[in-house]
Order: C-alpha cells, then sequence, then structure tokens
C-alpha cells in the first residue's frame, strides 16, 4: 500500500501568536492558501492538498484557537483578528499573489481578506457560505454554543464529535491514537485538569455574528465565481475544464 504524503508541520509567530500551518511543498508553484471552518482545522484540506499538490504550492493554516494555533489569551477571536492573522501570515510567507480557499468561517475570513486586498488575490473560492446569514450558519453556531467546553477522556470527545458531526468520514473515525488526538488538546484548559478540549474555540466564544453585506464587496474587486446550488444554497463549483482554473 503506497504510503500518504504528508505536510511540513510549520509555525510563525502571527500578531503575537504562535501560529501553525501545514505546507504542501512544491515550492515555486502557483501558491494556494485554504482556510478551514470553525469546528475544523488545516488538516481538513488534506485530501484536496494531496490531490493537487503536483500543481500548487498548497498552505493551509489552524486559525488561532484551533488545531496547533495558540489560543488567544486576551479572547480575541473577532473576525477582524482571524483577517489580520492571514495578512500578516501570508505577508510573512512573501506571498505577493494568490488564490484564497475558505470554508465556511474561513470563506468568511476569505472574503473579509479580499475586501480589503483585493489586489493580493488571483482567485476567491468560498465553500459551504456566502454573503448572507443562512439557516447552516445559524444551526452551526447552536450546536458549538451547546458543545461541553471539556471531556474526560478521548473516547468521550471523539464519540461527541462523531454524534455531533455525522458526516465525519468514517476512515477519519478509525485513525490512530496520535491522529485522533491531533483533532483534542490535553491539558489545554488554565487549570491544566487532564481532561480533553476539542481544539477549536471555546462554546463562550460561539457568540453569533452577522458578517454582514460588505463581504460581497470583494466580489467586484477580484475574480470569483459564484454557484448557488439547490434550496440550500450551497456553494459549489462544476468541473474544472482542462486549462481553466
Amino acid at each position: 500500500m503506497t504510503a500518504l504524503s504528508q505536510p511540513k508541520s510549520e509555525v510563525l509567530t502571527v500578531n503575537g501568536l504562535r501560529l501553525h500551518y501545514l505546507d504542501w511543498g512544491n515550492a515555486g508553484a502557483p501558491p494556494v492558501v485554504c482556510v478551514h471552518g470553525y469546528a475544523s482545522s488545516a488538516q481538513a484540506f488534506n485530501a484536496p492538498a494531496r490531490h493537487f499538490q503536483d500543481r500548487f504550492h498548497v498552505i493551509a493554516p489552524d486559525v488561532r484557537g484551533h488545531g496547533k494555533s495558540a489560543w488567544c489569551p486576551a479572547g480575541e477571536y473577532q473576525y477582524r483578528d482571524q483577517v489580520s492573522d492571514l495578512s500578516e501570515l501570508v505577508d510573512q510567507l512573501g506571498l505577493a499573489r494568490f488564490t484564497l480557499i475558505g470554508t465556511s468561517m474561513g470563506g468568511i475570513i476569505a472574503m473579509a481578506y479580499a475586501g480589503e486586498h483585493p489586489e493580493r488575490l488571483l482567485r476567491l473560492i468560498i465553500n459551504d457560505i456566502g454573503p448572507d446569514m443562512e439557516e447552516g450558519t445559524q444551526r452551526i453556531t447552536q450546536t458549538v454554543g451547546s458543545r461541553p467546553d471539556e471531556f474526560t477522556t478521548l473516547d468521550e470527545a471523539m464519540a461527541y464529535r462523531r454524534q455531533a458531526m455525522p458526516s465525519w468520514p468514517a476512515a477519519a473515525r478509525r485513525t490512530s491514537g496520535n491522529l485522533r488526538s491531533a483533532r483534542f488538546g490535553n491539558d489545554r484548559t488554565a487549570a491544566g485538569s487532564g481532561r480533553w478540549t476539542l481544539r477549536t474555540l471555546s462554546s463562550e466564544c460561539s457568540t453569533a455574528r452577522h458578517h454582514g453585506p460588505h463581504c460581497g464587496l470583494c466580489f467586484s474587486a477580484c475574480p470569483a465565481r459564484l454557484w448557488w446550488y439547490g434550496e440550500r444554497k450551497v456553494m459549489s463549483c462544476r468541473r474544472r475544464k482542462p486549462g481553466e482554473w
């Protein structure tokens, strides 16, 4: 069985925080930056990164408070903070122009970044989100807001994740202990209780925030293609033809 390619795990200090990101190599190829959703991490892009790593230089950061990135001691998790992190990250990496992909919360961050820095983007791709508030956004906010902050054991935490996210791929549920623990953090609480905590923002930071119509400004300023799919208004994209982006 062929071993799957693995990214390099890298860290930069961004706005005073330790920000982790996955670098899938192929430096010199067109850069693509991928920003994950609220209840996820940089690993959400592993499959597409492997698929495209021969053609693109894929970089996937863990948003502050997620994955292996640091939690903000001051509790600063507004979109402006996340956009500022993204801006400083790409500056430190020397990405003059790049393609930006965002899923769900990452899509909001991507739209806001595009509105502020349209000249930096070759393309903007957003998934599972749009410029307007949707029922799905409210459902996710409610789910995260009602989530326990801590779990006694890793198995208990994994069971909750399976129940809360039934669409989570079965293969991911059967991962080894190291990969399973990558989804959660031990001793991440101030008290160092030894309990397990999801490596996403705590429920204290889950207040619903309408990202507002200003996000739509970016679409007139940088190349973007939009497809509304079905009644659920899910962002979708048709199959790319040879030579297309």
